[in-house]
Formats: C-alpha cells, structure tokens, sequence
C-alpha cells in the first residue's frame, strides 16, 4: 500500500495527464461515484487490517470517524454558506474571507468542485459542537498547520457554527518532525542535514518499527539496571 502511494505521488508531480485524471477522481468520489467509492472503499479495508494490529498492540478502542466521514456534509454546507453570503466566489473557488484584508481566505469549494481541508475541517466543527455537544476541542498538528487553523477557527466563527463563550477551540502545536538526510557533496564529504519527513517519498519510519525500537530500548534499560542491582 505504501509502496503504492509513493509511485502514484511520483507519477502524481511528472505526469500532467495523470494528475488532471486524479482531480477529477476525486471530486467524483466525493460525489458519489459507485467505482471511484468501491475503489476507495477496497483501500480502506485493508488499512483497516493493519490499522487494527497497532491498535491490538497498543490496547487501543476508537470510533472511527475519519476524513470521509464528513463528505455528506460538505456540498450542503457550501450551500448553506452562499446562501447567507458568508461563502463567496474567488477565481471559481467558493471562499470565506476572515482575517486581514491582504490575508488568503479559507477555500471551502475548489473551483472543479471538489472539497478541501477547509470543508472537512469546518463541518467537523459543526458536527462536534451541535452533535457530540464538546465544551472544548483541541487539534494537535505540527507547527506547519497554524495559520490553517486560525482561519478555520475564525470561519466557524463567522459562520455562526461555533460561540467562543460556549465552546473553547485550541491548536496545540508542536515542532516538525524531522530526521536526519546524509547525502554526499560534489567532493565526496559526507553531509547531513534534518528534513521534513516525507510520508509519500517513502522517507518516513512506520509505526510499528518505532514502537519495536521503544520496546527493544526499554528493554535494554531494564536490563542495564537489573544488572547493576545485581
């Protein structure tokens, strides 16, 4: 599957073709489409299989509410939102304008129809305040996801999905996870250098060879001690 995901994002960035035809997938997925959903349905399932090990592992019991999950909300909010004026047409797109003036606004609509982040993230503030009813709700991202957030934070505002005196929303933010790249110059020294880690080049270490790393240094340490008190 990883492997999978990696030659598609390659393919993905040199082949134009390919990734006008991966647009326009998406947005029928995310209309309905009955083979690009028993497509996606089939990849689902099986990351569900090796989801639930890491679960098993972890003594971990979840209700799943994924990204999808909210895709039959999306196209009615939309409507909902230009109906009010709140969502308005910039370069084909459907945007909410919050911020400063010279700022980006949120897209909500690309201008092919299809749903962003913006849409997703938005009716899940919705969602969690009018359906699970929450006081406060925390996102934990990277650093990177910042100026994301304020904007869609200040859209659930304005579009009246969320009161700041009722409900708390905050970003917790943590520093990008980096790792170490060693390549080697036009001299032949070695150089290293931390960089992003990059799921879809296939730089990125799996979770289950970093809990197996934890365990096998945890039971070093235990080890170590137990030899000492000894």
């Amino acid at each position: 599957m990883q492997t999978f995901y990696q030659n598609a994002k390659k393919r993905f960035d040199s082949d134009e073709d390919f990734k006008k035809k991966a647009h326009e997938n998406v947005v029928k997925l995310q209309s309905g489409d009955e083979f690009c959903k028993s497509a996606w349905n089939m990849l689902c399932e099986l990351s569900r299989k090796e989801f639930q090990l890491i679960y098993d592992r972890l003594d971990i019991k979840l209700k799943e509410v994924g990204e999808s999950f909210y895709n039959p909300m999306l196209a009615p909010m939309v409507a909902e939102l230009k109906e009010k004026g709140i969502a308005v047409e910039d370069q084909g797109a459907q945007c909410i304008f919050v911020g400063k003036k010279k700022a980006p606004p949120l897209m909500i609509q690309k201008s092919d129809g299809g749903f962003g982040y913006g849409a997703t993230d938005l009716a899940a503030i919705r969602y969690r305040v009018n359906e699970l009813k929450v006081d406060r709700a925390v996102y934990v991202t990277d650093v990177g996801q910042e100026f994301h957030f304020k904007q869609v934070f200040a859209a659930g505002e304005k579009s009246s999905f969320v009161d700041p005196k009722k409900t708390m929303l905050n970003h917790m933010m943590f520093g990008m996870v980096l790792q170490e790249n060693v390549s080697v110059d036009a001299e032949g020294n070695e150089v290293k250098k931390a960089e992003k880690i990059k799921t879809r080049e296939g730089k990125s270490v799996k979770l289950a060879e970093l809990i197996d790393e934890a365990r096998d240094r945890a039971l070093k340490s235990f080890e170590e001690r137990a030899n000492k008190a000894a």
